[in-house]
């Protein structure tokens, strides 16, 4: 069989980078080769370029799927060579062509001028052929300039008649053919026809298309272009034998003239054209294949062949995609990606766009008119051209303005996907301006008053030469808030040279009338109004025109009634596409077009089913409208593949494959019918499919998209896509069926089964998908980048929602930590927490709330550093994870995910703060109460104005349950059924309302007694019980009962003997305990309402009862008073026989003048009485004497509770609007909850939803996890900061010293305080020895301490006559060095504290040698001396050999012998101890020599940090004196080198601009590997560092010591084998945490006095 010219492109878009890579094959084989490489080596390079480079890979062929009968139809060429066009416009990557011997055949014209064919109808006449075929296949077109001839597509026939057509066409065909091959070359030869005009009648597609790729093309396709060519001998001695009979003019018996002719040019192409591109940089390949003897030998040397061109194609393919360097510096920045996100959608069709209409000159003088203060508005109803016409504007703009350089900002809201919250719309402006005006790029706004002011200074850096243009259009398409749509954005007056355009709908929401309102004497307004049938018809002529088309005047008039009935733009542009594919013999009547724009798209639809088939047109143009934010022609294809139905009506007639995919041809067709309807634009750094109008998409909904399971179906396999499941080669299941239709005429391939088909079985079939990873490695020489998956973070989360596959959407984005980093490096932070916000439906919703508020705290610093999710992650969630156990998988992904970035991992992190959910409330009305819904999870807020609120702390929902219009509340309260809701109103009344309903029920008048005498004061009370409530009122005796389910009285009232203060309820709902003004409480029992017993306090009575408490045993009651007075009375209640007299257990007074309590609570251990100065805990098992927590200094508390676990007090104090937590056990305030603005006036603690909840005088709602709060009161920390860390060698334990007189012993795993060594006077000094067994340390007063570690026991307690100001243990941790001011340094045994002998010199900065022989210090500025510690004598002295000073010495661990020392002069110097020899190693610069306070040295001398000047560390390679410096991104506060000296740790400011300091501390904990000078790794410390510790025994770990007192562990983790394992670490140390016993080993207290005395020795005896 002959071979014909074929090709397949291949389109690879960077993912998340703004750039196009394509690859353009071009193959002359079988379909078994092109089916070969589609198969084996596309999907290989597809997953290579994904995951090396963060390319996204397309392979086109564009052959694939085509009518067997259309491979050589002129249309299908057009189309090619258009696709070839594209990819050759946008391509940055390699051309492959792959050639054989045979050229293909050449395709009749698809139109012929009405002269030129006339001419070869006489010609051919004349020469006695007939052209009857002719004239039946092509027919005259007077529509078209010129009028031509074109040639009529085939006829659509049935089965039956199917191959009979196919026949007669062929016959047809090569009938055409050979006239136009005879007649054509004889017109030529007798001069009627010019060469060129002859062409096209002898051209192959192979030759075309080679020709339009490889000639006249610029070096750089050229040099990425392989062509591989296989020649056969046979033919290539036939080719040979051609082309020298045509050049003696003869020709060859077995072959045509044309053929002769085609193959005559192909073997010149091949052999002549191809190698001259050699010398320009084509890489050619021949290869020449032997001559098969018999068929199985032919079979086998296609097959090698086959699998060596799979092979070196691939090898090829791999090694010029390597070689294009596609590496760009980052992502594109989110500012650019979002503004071009908005850019305005291309048009097909110039002249509708280029129209000049008359409100364009409006425009136009509004811009290059005088200053105009105010905006421009542009309004018109839907589809007037709004769009159109600032996109017309938008493109003239710079012509108006041709004087100087404007600057255009253009937001088309109306074409965009998904429009976000006009916040978002209002930042990336602002970074746009701030890009283009040469400003400091903003940084995330904390709110909306702040980017206003942003925006305001932003329009004040516009200037004559350079004037900004901001063109906005739809604003009222943005989101659903209605604050958005509101103009606190609005400047009140536009700088001089800004220019502000906004279009909006005239009625929607009423912008215009706020505009107007605005605006009232200088806004300026544009209307769109339909427009004339004249102007349109005018616009249609010149557009068609254009398009080289008219139409008949019979057709015309149909055109005018359409035009009567409407003029909108977008139906003309509708109109002018359907009159392009109007011939002049098409019968139209007054039903051909459309009415108006719905009933146009709708006919179009129509048009495209006819044409490509219902389920391809339904499927693929729902699949665009259902996205979210539009799809790729590649994810469309991919996705299409999965639809079972859609792959059905392209199923191979013979047999199941094994590999399918949709034929990409059939796609091309149909977007070539949509073009201008079906744009482009970049989203995210991909181009995607969007519909230019809005009114496309209802249609299609309306048309395709009405049965709801299906558009679920839909959504699913869209999320399959996404989600990668079906991908390397994992086949999705299909139902075969058994028998199928043959192929429609138009669409071959095209199969669906047919209506009586059955299903044999279900097969699975390899749908080549691509993987879908979170995030893809840029992998490059120097470096990597971790690019989002932008794709998968916008689409995969939307379909899983909207395919109800909630399961999914938990495990596979919500609790996915690459789920969350790929959404927030994507620039879709917001659609991350409104994901989780939005989580009713799932599982764990209190760990998806809890980071959803860690995410918004964090909003600002991971809109400016989205690489930081890992270790914020891991500093927010590792404090928390036993109160959210589900979140180890999540925890686990970010040490794992964040190790790819950074080399620092949180062993253990103090915390920060307890996140926290917040609400705002439409008023600021006082609070009356915070109640909690038991069967829901709802918190209601009532308020005294009437109003009560209902607030989801799940679905973070706020809204008005209720209101009372105007009557103040003084009471509310909800039944434990949550049927009833309970208010009591100023007016005296009780309205009962039905809480599911929110109808009134009832209102209740109680302020009259029951004869209806004197009315009872208005103030109400009232407590409910079931479907029951007590109601009291002010100085009333009685209490009555009201049933709620019929708002009547029931039953006898509750008769008190004093007037009723409080009520409340055992535990059990079983009694009411009515507590009174005179402090008597009388127990009712609520099923007959008798009172059961009543007490009376019999000292002091006469103050009101505050609470009352009846556990449900009803042994005890407890009674406080309003002062505090407590009593606990033996009830005996819960008894079946009669009680007995109730008996006084407890009494506890106050002293007379006491304040009042604001609050009690009792739990099952202790009761709190809270104060306005104080918060009383009593202990209610041993009735101690209470523990006492004063408010802060200037404070008063306003109310106080317990937490969840009662180990911690949560209070309000009325100053602050903060809450603070004290720990219980150490009476420590330990924590600050930080609240909204205003005073707290409410404060409650949601038990089932484990909540605590806050509401301020502002409106605030705040909620945060009971759970959180304990855990982070219940964190070990110092009583203040930090001062020292000394850390033992196993590393085991640590030590922390705040300089009080506590030194703390924590345990690593866990990281607690496991003991305190308490010190009778502040310590000033310890150190530890070697081993760590011993604890030395000493106090102000001067005392020495020796503590045995393990034991806990002070050992030695010395009196050393003096403070002391340095205290050394020495190497070998037998004795130990201590110095002070004004006595000689004596040094003493470890443990004993024996005296060896007293150091008469004054030493400053003395260390001990590592052999533990020598105490080594300056004696003055330029001596240095060796002090024995056996004698105390100079063992050795060195003067400084330059007579400067010696600034800076350090002695070497592995090197006992030497000290390295700098001089002031800059001379380094290594002294040999032992031999007294000195040798100078290098000089240093005279800059740096002069800062040498963080002189530091490796153990082994190779590297020492000489200096941190400024934001610089200056390191020194000792051993080849080179000095680096490295940089840092902010003050350098501590730093340290590590012994083995391969790395610096440091900390830094992070944060120089403040953004992240409400967060966290601005500090940064920073690893840079000296070998390379690389940072390898960072995290932000969460609150201040004081001091800095290295462990570096087994691993590298760093101990940073905050300013609260808490202690933070970080791992470097820069080796592999310790990547590996950092999970074990740290899940170890949580299980270790959980498994650990809650307090401390012990309090280790020091010796009552000391236990040895030293004296002074006399001089003389030394």
């Amino acid at each position: 069989c002959g071979f014909c010219g074929q090709n397949v492109a291949v389109d690879c878009t960077r993912i998340a980078m703004l750039l196009q890579f394509n690859s353009i094959l071009y193959f002359s084989g079988s379909e078994k080769h092109r089916k070969a490489l589609q198969e084996r080596v596309c999907p290989k390079l597809r997953e290579h370029c994904r995951n090396k480079h963060g390319l996204e890979f397309q392979a086109i062929d564009a052959y694939e799927g085509v009518d067997p009968d259309d491979v050589l139809d002129s249309d299908v060429r057009k189309l090619r060579i258009k696709v070839l066009q594209e990819c050759i416009q946008s391509s940055a990557g390699p051309c492959f062509a792959l050639i054989g011997e045979e050229p293909g055949n050449t395709s009749l014209p698809g139109e012929i001028e009405t002269s030129e064919f006339e001419m070869i109808l006489r010609s051919s006449q004349n020469e006695g052929l007939s052209t009857g075929v002719l004239e039946e296949w092509y027919r005259r077109d007077e529509n078209a300039l010129p009028p031509i001839y074109y040639l009529q597509g085939k006829a659509e026939r049935d089965r039956a008649s199917r191959e009979l057509a196919r026949a007669v066409w062929l016959s047809n065909y090569r009938e055409m053919k050979a006239i136009f091959s005879t007649t054509v070359r004889m017109c030529v030869e007798d001069g009627t026809m010019g060469s060129e005009q002859a062409r096209k009648y002898f051209t192959t597609a192979l030759e075309e298309e080679l020709l339009y790729a490889l000639v006249n093309r610029q070096p750089s396709i050229v040099q990425n272009s392989i062509c591989y060519i296989f020649k056969t001998p046979q033919i290539t001695h036939h080719l040979e034998q051609i082309a020298k009979g045509l050049a003696r003019g003869a020709g060859i018996e077995e072959w045509s003239g044309s053929e002769a002719q085609t193959f005559a040019n192909h073997r010149r192409l091949r052999d002549e054209l191809l190698p001259s591109l050699v010398s320009s940089g084509l890489h050619l390949y021949t290869s020449m294949l032997p001559s098969p003897r018999h068929g199985d030998c032919k079979e086998q040397m296609e097959q090698e062949y086959m699998e060596g061109l799979c092979s070196q194609f691939y090898s090829d393919a791999v090694r010029l995609i390597d070689r294009s360097n596609v590496q760009r510096s980052a992502e594109v920045h989110s500012a650019t990606d979002e503004a071009m996100e908005y850019l305005p959608v291309c048009d097909p069709h110039p002249s509708l766009w280029e129209y000049q209409w008359e409100e364009v000159e409006q425009v136009k003088d509004y811009i290059v008119g005088k200053q105009s203060a105010a905006p421009l508005l542009i309004i018109g109803r839907p589809c007037t051209g709004k769009t159109l016409l600032l996109t017309a504007c938008a493109k003239q703009m710079c012509s108006w303005l041709n004087d100087c350089d404007p600057v255009p900002v253009l937001r088309f809201l109306s074409s965009a996907g998904v429009v976000p919250c006009f916040s978002e719309i209002m930042t990336g402006m602002c970074q746009q301006i701030a890009q283009s005006y040469k400003k400091p790029t903003p940084l995330p706004f904390r709110d909306a008053e702040g980017m206003k002011d942003c925006f305001a200074s932003l329009l004040a850096a516009s200037t004559e030469q350079r004037p900004l243009i901001i063109i906005i259009d739809a604003i009222d398409q943005i989101s659903e808030a209605v604050s958005d749509r509101t103009l606190w954005w609005f400047p009140k007056l536009l700088p001089p040279f800004v220019r502000l355009i906004i279009s909006a709908a005239p009625k929607k929401f009423g912008l215009v009338e706020r505009f107007r309102t605005f605006y009232p004497n200088a806004m300026t307004y544009v209307e769109l109004k339909p427009r004339q049938r004249k102007e349109c018809n005018k616009i249609l002529t010149q557009s068609l025109h254009s398009s080289n088309r008219r139409i008949s005047s019979g057709q015309q008039v149909y055109v005018n009634a359409a035009l009567v009935q409407c003029t909108l733009p977008l139906f003309v542009t509708l109109l002018h596409n359907e009159l392009l594919c109007w011939r002049s013999h098409v019968d139209v009547n007054g039903q051909t077009l459309g009415t108006g724009v719905h009933d146009s798209i709708e006919r179009l639809l129509q048009r495209l089913e006819e044409k490509h088939g219902e389920i391809l047109v339904s499927r693929a143009l729902g699949y665009v409208t259902l996205a979210n934010s539009g799809l790729s022609e590649a994810e469309l294809l991919d996705i299409l593949s999965l639809d079972n139905s859609v792959l059905q009506y392209f199923w191979p007639q013979n047999g199941t494959p094994a590999s399918a995919k949709v034929p990409y041809y059939a796609l091309a067709r149909l977007w070539l019918d949509l073009h201008g309807f079906l744009a482009g634009r970049m989203c995210g750094g991909v181009k995607l499919l969007r519909w230019t109008s809005r009114h496309f998409s209802l249609v299609i909904r309306r048309r395709y998209l009405r049965d709801e399971g299906m558009v679920q179906e839909m959504h699913g396999t869209v999320a399959e896509y996404f989600g990668g499941r079906w991908a390397n080669g994992r086949g999705k299941p299909m139902l075969e069926m058994q028998e199928s239709r043959e192929p429609a005429t138009d669409l071959p391939k095209c199969c669906p089964p047919s209506p009586g088909s059955k299903v044999s079985g279900k097969v699975y079939i390899d749908r080549q998908q691509p993987s879908q990873p979170w995030l893809f490695t840029a992998r490059f020489p120097n470096s990597s980048l971790i690019f989002p998956n932008h794709r998968k973070a916008m689409e995969l989360p939307f379909h899983l929602k909207k395919s109800r596959r909630l399961e999914d959407l938990y495990s596979e984005v919500m609790s996915s930590f690459e789920a969350h980093w790929a959404m927030t490096k994507a620039g879709l932070l917001a659609a991350l927490i409104t994901e989780l916000d939005d989580n009713t439906w799932t599982v764990n919703r209190r760990e998806m709330r809890f980071l959803s508020s860690i995410l918004k705290k964090a909003n600002c610093l991971l809109r400016w550093s989205p690489d930081e999710l890992p270790s914020l992650i891991q500093t927010m969630v590792l404090p928390f994870v036993e109160c959210f156990p589900q979140l180890d998988s999540f925890l686990k992904q970010a040490y794992t995910g964040g190790l790819e970035h950074s080399a620092i991992a949180v062993l253990r992190s103090p915390v920060a703060t307890v996140p926290r959910v917040q609400a705002a409330l439409c008023s600021s009305a006082a609070a009356t109460d915070i109640i909690e819904t038991q069967l829901h999870s709802l918190v209601l807020a009532a308020l005294e104005d009437g109003s009560v609120f209902a607030w989801d702390l799940e679905a973070q929902g706020l809204w008005e349950q209720l209101n009372t219009k105007g009557v103040k509340v003084t009471r509310v309260g909800l039944s434990e059924d949550d049927q009833f809701l309970a208010l009591a109103t100023a007016r005296g009344t009780v309205l009962v309302y039905d809480f599911a309903l929110t109808s009134l029920l009832y209102e209740v008048e109680v302020r009259r007694s029951v004869d209806g005498s004197e009315p009872l004061p208005p103030r109400l009370d009232f407590a409910l019980c079931g479907a029951v409530g007590l109601v009291w009122s002010e100085k009333c005796t009685r209490v009555r009962v009201l049933d709620l389910a019929s708002g009547c009285w029931a039953g006898e009232d509750l008769r008190c003997h004093h007037e009723v203060e409080c009520l409340s309820f055992s535990d059990d709902r079983r009694y009411a305990l009515c507590g009174q003004r005179t402090g008597a409480v009388t127990v009712f029992d609520l099923r007959d309402g008798f009172p059961v017993a009543t007490v009376c306090p019999p000292e002091r009575p006469g103050i009101p009862v505050h609470s009352a408490f009846l556990p449900s045993s009803g042994e005890e009651m407890c009674v406080v008073d309003r002062i505090g007075n407590v009593w606990v009375w033996a009830l005996g209640a819960g008894r079946e026989e009669p009680p007995p007299p109730p008996r006084l257990l407890e009494e506890h007074l106050r002293a007379e003048g006491d304040d009042e309590l604001l609050s009690v609570e009792l739990s099952r251990r202790c009761l709190l009485l809270c104060r306005a100065s104080r918060v009383e805990l009593w202990d209610t098992l041993s009735w101690d004497p209470p523990a006492q927590f004063k408010a802060p200094r200037n404070g008063r508390f306003a109310r106080a509770l317990l937490s969840r676990n009662a180990d911690a007090i949560v209070a309000a104090v009325e100053a602050s609007q903060s809450l603070f937590v004290w720990r219980r056990e150490s009476g420590r305030c330990v924590l600050m909850l930080e609240n909204r603005p205003g005073a707290v006036l409410a404060l409650t603690k949601c038990r089932a939803r484990k909540a605590l909840v806050s509401l301020t005088s502002r409106g605030y709602l705040t909620a945060w996890d009971l759970d959180c709060v304990d855990q982070a009161a219940a964190t070990a920390a110092t009583e203040r900061p930090v001062q020292a860390l000394l850390l033992s060698p196993g590393g085991e334990h640590f030590y922390a010293a705040d300089g009080t007189s506590v030194v703390y012993k924590w345990s690593l795993t866990p990281c607690r305080v496991r003991g305190t060594f308490r010190h009778a006077e502040r310590v000033q000094h310890c150190s530890l020895a070697a081993a760590g067994e011993l604890l030395v340390s000493a106090d102000e007063a001067g005392d020495l301490y020796v503590w045995d570690t393990g034991r806990g026991l002070n050992l030695q307690r010395i009196r050393g006559g003096g403070r002391v100001t340095q205290l050394t243990v020495a190497p070998n941790g037998r004795s130990a060095v201590s110095l002070g001011p004004a006595r000689a340094a004596r040094v003493w045994k470890l443990p004993e504290g024996h005296v060896v002998c007293e150091v008469r010199a004054r030493l400053r900065r003395a260390v001990i040698s590592p052999a533990s022989t020598f105490l080594l210090g300056l004696e003055r500025p330029r001596l240095l001396l060796a002090v024995s510690l056996w004698s105390g004598g100079a063992a050795k002295s060195l003067a400084s050999p330059d007579a400067s000073e010696i600034v800076a010495f350090r002695a070497l661990p592995e090197h006992p012998d030497y000290v390295l020392l700098v001089t002031a002069a800059g001379s380094l110097y290594t002294w040999n101890m032992a031999e007294d020899s000195l040798c100078r190693q290098l000089r240093l610069p005279v800059n740096v020599s002069r800062q040498l306070d963080d002189f530091q040295v490796c153990a082994a001398g190779r590297t020492a940090v000489l200096s941190v000047v400024g934001q610089d560390i200056h390191v020194l390679n000792l051993l080849s004196g080179r000095l680096c410096v490295i940089g840092t991104r902010g003050a350098i506060s501590h730093q340290r080198l590590t012994r083995d000296g391969r790395y610096v740790i440091y900390v830094c400011d992070g944060d120089p601009c403040g953004l992240c300091r409400r967060l966290h501390a601005s500090a940064v904990l920073n690893a840079v590997r000296l070998t390379d000078g690389k940072r390898v790794g960072s995290c932000r410390l969460c609150k201040a560092p004081r001091c800095l510790a290295l462990s570096e025994e087994p691993d590298l770990d760093v101990f940073v010591g905050f300013e609260d007192g808490s202690v933070g562990v970080y791992a470097v983790v820069d080796q592999h084998d310790a990547k590996s394992g950092i999970n074990g670490r740290v899940m170890g140390q949580v299980a270790n945490q959980d498994g650990a016993p809650p307090g401390t080993e012990g309090h280790f207290l020091c010796k009552a006095a000391p236990n040895a005395v030293w004296s002074d020795i006399p001089h003389h005896e030394h």
